[in-house]
Formats: structure tokens, C-alpha cells, sequence
């Protein structure tokens, strides 16, 4: 088998930036001073670079490469928050070989193609270690805050293929270690939506208990940080809307009234203002 660009050829491809532009087009001439590397995924210019084309050549490095690789990838990954989150956290996630967005969440179709396929993230996970012990060394609470946040995914993902309360427990402090890192790095999105993730992850799985906590976190965080990251926005009024209902439907008819009346009273978010008329 052979790889789909050379060793060098990847090392090129990284050193132009991890998220220079966002493109999904086959043949770009030039942009920005930028240009393609022949054999990349979209010619090297696309949404998540160069996440992909690390994904396809983690099979054909050995350790030495894989290190200077991960060196590379770190030189160019963004030490404070970029305008562009989005497609930093997409670069993690391809080079898991993910292109679904929250793996088995993202629908039932989803959810049982993956229990068939069972994807294999030991290589990635080999090179993202790598990378993680380069950030803490170098210090990028951003990378070590967006490498906790994809793989709290993975590990979510993995507890409900796999039907591991051990993965579960693993996927919780990743994505609290994920949030302590977020109040770092003042990154408003992370100190919200892991709650809500390991909200949807602990629904899935069946744990109640740990599901009504992470609504009610998800709640509280999003009250106060949500507007500080995005003000409008069609998704998270329909997630939040998903929280509330799972509380409602779960809680004794005395605790949602004292809950919703609670935040009803004293909503800061406008988004979650959306969510609370609907419900």
C-alpha cells in the first residue's frame, strides 16, 4: 500500500498553517501566497488542513517522523483563540478520520455505522499524545483545552459503541479538564458545550442521574457564558431546548417548577431566552 503524499510533502503541507483558509475546492492556482500540495487531500487548501492528510499517514510514519510531525503540527497550531475555532477543533477531529461532527450523536444512522465499523483511533491517539506533551511543555493551554474537547467525543462515542462505563468516566474528565482549561484560555464556547455534550452522552447511555447534572450545568454555564460567545445562533437554542426538556420530563413535577422558575426569573442569555419560551 502505498501513502497518498510523501513524508515530505506532509511537512510542507503543515507549514503552511493549520487553518489558513477555509475551502472545500479541487484545484486552487493560488491564494494568498498560498499554494497546493499536489496529492493532498483538496490540493492541500480545505476545511480542517491538514488534519485529514495526517490521518491517511499515520500508518506509514514510524516514531522518529511521527515526532517530527507532531513538532510541525505544533510550530503552526494557535496558542491564543483564533476567529476561526470551528475549524481548529475540525483539524483535531479529521486526524481522528472523523468527518461527522459529534460521531455517534449526530443521528441513529450514525450511531449503528460506527457500532459496525468500529473505528480505530489507536494511531491517532498515539500522534495526538505526542502533540499534547509538546503543548504542555510548551505551555498552549488553547491546544491542550481543544485536544480534551475531541477526544471527551471520541471516549463518548466509544462508551456507547462499546457499552464502557469506563470510557464514560474517562469521556467526564476530559471534558471537565477540558472546561478547567477553557476558564484559562477565556474560551466562552468550552465553558458551556462540554456540558451539554456529556449531557447528550450520559442521555444515550442511560444514566440519569449524571444526565440531569450535566443538563443543569449546560443550563448554568450557558446563562452565563453562551451570549459571551455566540448571540445568535440557530443550534443552541434547539440543544438548550433539548436539555430543558430531558429535565422536565425527568424531574418530579415540583422540582422543574422550582428549576424553571429559578432561570425564568433571572435569564441573562438571549439564546437561552429562546429555549425557555419554547419549552
Amino acid at each position: 500500500m502505498k501513502s497518498h503524499i510523501t513524508y515530505e510533502k506532509l511537512l510542507e503541507l503543515i507549514s503552511l498553517g493549520i487553518i489558513r483558509k477555509t475551502m472545500i475546492k479541487n484545484h486552487i492556482d493560488n491564494c494568498d501566497g498560498l499554494y497546493p500540495i499536489k496529492g493532498a487531500i483538496y490540493d492541500g487548501l480545505y476545511l480542517g488542513s491538514p488534519g485529514e492528510d495526517i490521518f491517511l499517514m499515520l500508518s506509514f510514519l514510524d516514531d522518529k517522523k511521527m515526532k517530527e510531525v507532531a513538532i510541525c503540527f505544533v510550530k503552526e497550531f494557535p496558542t491564543t483563540l483564533p476567529l476561526n475555532h470551528v475549524n481548529v477543533a475540525a483539524c483535531i477531529r479529521c486526524i481522528y478520520g472523523q468527518t461527522d461532527k459529534q460521531g455517534v450523536l449526530t443521528s441513529e444512522k450514525s450511531f449503528e455505522e460506527m457500532k459496525e465499523d468500529k473505528p480505530d483511533w489507536n494511531l491517532s491517539r498515539k500522534f495526538l499524545k505526542i502533540v499534547y506533551d509538546l503543548f504542555k511543555k510548551n505551555k498552549n493551554i488553547y491546544g491542550l483545552m481543544i485536544l480534551d474537547e475531541i477526544e471527551g467525543h471520541r471516549l463518548g462515542d466509544e462508551a456507547l459503541m462499546y457499552n464502557n462505563k469506563d470510557k464514560l468516566n474517562k469521556m467526564e474528565q476530559s471534558y471537565l479538564n477540558c472546561i478547567k482549561l477553557a476558564y484559562e484560555c477565556n474560551s466562552y464556547k468550552q465553558m458551556f458545550s462540554p456540558y451539554f455534550w456529556a449531557s447528550n452522552y450520559f442521555i444515550k447511555y442511560g444514566d440519569k442521574k449524571k444526565a440531569i447534572d450535566y443538563c443543569k450545568l449546560a443550563i448554568k454555564n450557558a446563562n452565563e457564558y453562551c451570549d459571551k460567545y455566540i448571540k445568535k445562533d440557530k443550534k443552541w437554542p434547539e440543544r438548550f431546548l433539548s436539555c430543558l426538556e430531558y429535565l422536565k420530563n425527568n424531574f418530579s413535577l415540583g422540582e422543574w417548577t422550582e428549576f424553571y422558575k429559578k432561570y425564568k426569573e433571572n435569564l441573562k442569555s438571549e439564546t437561552l431566552k429562546i429555549s425557555f419560551e419554547i419549552i
